[in-house]
C-alpha cells in the first residue's frame, strides 16, 4: 500500500514535468479559476434568483447550444487540422463563412421563436428573440482564436477566457441586484459574448478580416466539415436530450434545481473537452497521419492525466452533497443528492472526450458521430421509459448508462488505433470508485459530510 500511495502522490508531478504536462497546466489553472468565479456568480445569483428563472435558462441556453451545433461545418477544426500553415486568404474564407453561418442563425431563431415559446408552453417568445442576435456577435469574432488553438498558445488562450468570464459574471451578478428577473441572466448573456467577440480581435494581427470566398478553400472546409456537422448534429441529441425532455415534462422549479447539479457536474467534463480541444487533438493532428510513431507516449500521458482526475473527482463525488447543503439554501437541497450520481456519470463522459479528441486527430471524425450516436439512443429510448417507471432517480441513471455506452464505443475505435487499451481504463473507474467510497466512509464518520444514510435520505420524492 506504501508503494501505491507513494506513486499517487507523484503523480502530478509526473505529469508538470513532462512537456505536455506544462501545457495541461496551462490549460487546468485558467479553467480552476474560471470555474471558482462561476461558482461565486452561481451562489449569489441563487441567492438572489428564484429556481424557476434558472430552469427558463436552461431551455434557452440547449436550444442556443443546440442550433449552434447543428449547423457546425468544422471551421475551427479545418484551420487546426490543416497541414500547411492557413494563410490570410484561407482565414478570410473561414471567418467568412463563419459570418454567414452566423447570420443565418440569427434569421432562423427570429422566425422560430413564436413556435418554440408555444411548444414549450412558457414565455420564452421575447428572450428567444433577444437571445438570437448572440449567433450574429460569435460570427463576428476573430478567427484568431482558430490560430490560438492551432498553435498551441494557451497562455493567451487562457487570458482571452479568464477576462471573458470575468465580465460575463461582474456583469450578470450587478444586473441581477438591479432587476432579480430572468432579464439580468438574458442581458448579462448577450453583453458578455458582445464583449468577448470585441475582445478576440485583441489577439493575433488585430486585422479585421475580409470576405472572401475562394471556391478552393470552400471546397477544402466542407469536405473535412461535413463529417464533423454529422458529428456534432449528433452530439446535440446526445447532449441535449436530457435538458430538452426534463424542460418539456417537468416543472421549471424541478428544472431549475437540475439544471444547478448539472452545472457542477458538466465543469470536469469541460475540463476534459479542454484539454482535448486545445492539446489532445492539435497534438496529434501534428503528427500528420503518422501518431502510431508517438503512441506509447501518448497513452502513458493520457493515464497519468486521467489518474488525477479521477483521484479528484473521486474526492468531488465523496463531498458533493455536503457543498450544495452549505452554499445553498433549501430551495435547491435536492440537488445535493441529484449531484454525486451525474458526477459518477461524468467520469464516462471525460473517458470519451479524450478519446473523442484522439479520433479527431487521426482524422477519425466519423467515430465521433458514432460515439454520441450510441448515446443519444440509450438516452432517447431509456429516458421516457425511466422517468415513467421511476421518476427522475431512473432518469439520472439513465444519463450515466448514456455515457458510459459512448466510453464504450469510443474506446473500441481508439484502442484499434492503437491509442489505449480498455483495461487502463477500467482500472481508472476502479481507482474512481474506491477514493469516492474511502472519502465518503471517512469524512461521514467524523461528521463533515452526509453519510451514504443521509444523502440517500436527501432524494426525498425523487426515489419513487
Amino acid at each position: 500500500m506504501g508503494v501505491i500511495a507513494r506513486k499517487l502522490v507523484g503523480l502530478p508531478l509526473q505529469v508538470v514535468r513532462r512537456p505536455l504536462g506544462v501545457q495541461a497546466a496551462w490549460v487546468i489553472a485558467p479553467f480552476f479559476v474560471v470555474q471558482i468565479v462561476r461558482l461565486i456568480t452561481n451562489i449569489v445569483l441563487a441567492r438572489l434568483l428564484a429556481p424557476e428563472m434558472f430552469g427558463m435558462m436552461l431551455v434557452v441556453n440547449t436550444l442556443r447550444t443546440g442550433t449552434e451545433l447543428l449547423s457546425d461545418i468544422g471551421i475551427g477544426q479545418s484551420v487546426v487540422r490543416r497541414k500547411g500553415a492557413p494563410d490570410r486568404a484561407f482565414l478570410d474564407v473561414a471567418w467568412t463563412l463563419q459570418l454567414l453561418r452566423g447570420s443565418l442563425l440569427t434569421l432562423l431563431a427570429l422566425v422560430l421563436a413564436t413556435p418554440i415559446a408555444r411548444l414549450y408552453g412558457h414565455e420564452l417568445r421575447s428572450i428567444l428573440l433577444v437571445v438570437s442576435s448572440i449567433f450574429l456577435l460569435t460570427g463576428l469574432q476573430s478567427p484568431a482564436l482558430f490560430l490560438m488553438q492551432r498553435n498551441m498558445e494557451l497562455r493567451q488562450r487562457a487570458a482571452y477566457d479568464v477576462m471573458c468570464t470575468m465580465v460575463q459574471c461582474a456583469l450578470t451578478v450587478a444586473l441581477a441586484y438591479i432587476m432579480p428577473s430572468v432579464w439580468a441572466l438574458v442581458w448579462g448573456l448577450v453583453f458578455s459574448t458582445a464583449f468577448s467577440t470585441v475582445l478576440s480581435f485583441a489577439f493575433g494581427e488585430r486585422r479585421f478580416p475580409r470576405i472572401r470566398l475562394d471556391p478552393a478553400h470552400v471546397r477544402e472546409i466542407m469536405h473535412f466539415g461535413k463529417w464533423v456537422f454529422v458529428a456534432t448534429l449528433i452530439y446535440f441529441g446526445a447532449t441535449s436530450t436530457d435538458k430538452a425532455f426534463f424542460g418539456a415534462m417537468l416543472p421549471m422549479t424541478a428544472v431549475g434545481i437540475y439544471s444547478v447539479a448539472r452545472t457542477f457536474a458538466d465543469m470536469t467534463s469541460q475540463l476534459a473537452q479542454r484539454l482535448g480541444t486545445f492539446i489532445v487533438f492539435p497534438k496529434i493532428a501534428g503528427f500528420r497521419g503518422e501518431h502510431h510513431l508517438s503512441a506509447d507516449r501518448v497513452k502513458q500521458t493520457r493515464r497519468y492525466a486521467l489518474s488525477i482526475i479521477a483521484l479528484g473527482l473521486g474526492v468531488g463525488i465523496a463531498i458533493a452533497d455536503a457543498f450544495i447543503l452549505l452554499c445553498y439554501d433549501a430551495r435547491y437541497h435536492t440537488a445535493a443528492f441529484m449531484l454525486p450520481i451525474l458526477l459518477f456519470g461524468v467520469w464516462f463522459a471525460v473517458l470519451a472526450n479524450f478519446a473523442e479528441a484522439m479520433l479527431l486527430g487521426c482524422d477519425r471524425p466519423a467515430q465521433a458521430a458514432k460515439g454520441n450516436a450510441v448515446k443519444f439512443a440509450v438516452l432517447a429510448a431509456g429516458l421516457p421509459l425511466a422517468l415513467g417507471l421511476g421518476g427522475l432517480f431512473a432518469g439520472l441513471i439513465t444519463i450515466g448508462l448514456a455515457e458510459a455506452a459512448r466510453w464504450l464505443a469510443l474506446t473500441r475505435a481508439l484502442v484499434r488505433e492503437k491509442l489505449a487499451f480498455l483495461g487502463h481504463d477500467f482500472a481508472l473507474t476502479g481507482l474512481l470508485l474506491i477514493t469516492a467510497a474511502s472519502t465518503k466512509l471517512l469524512l461521514g464518520e467524523f461528521g463533515a459530510v452526509p453519510n451514504f444514510k443521509e444523502w440517500w435520505a436527501l432524494g426525498g420524492g425523487l426515489l419513487g
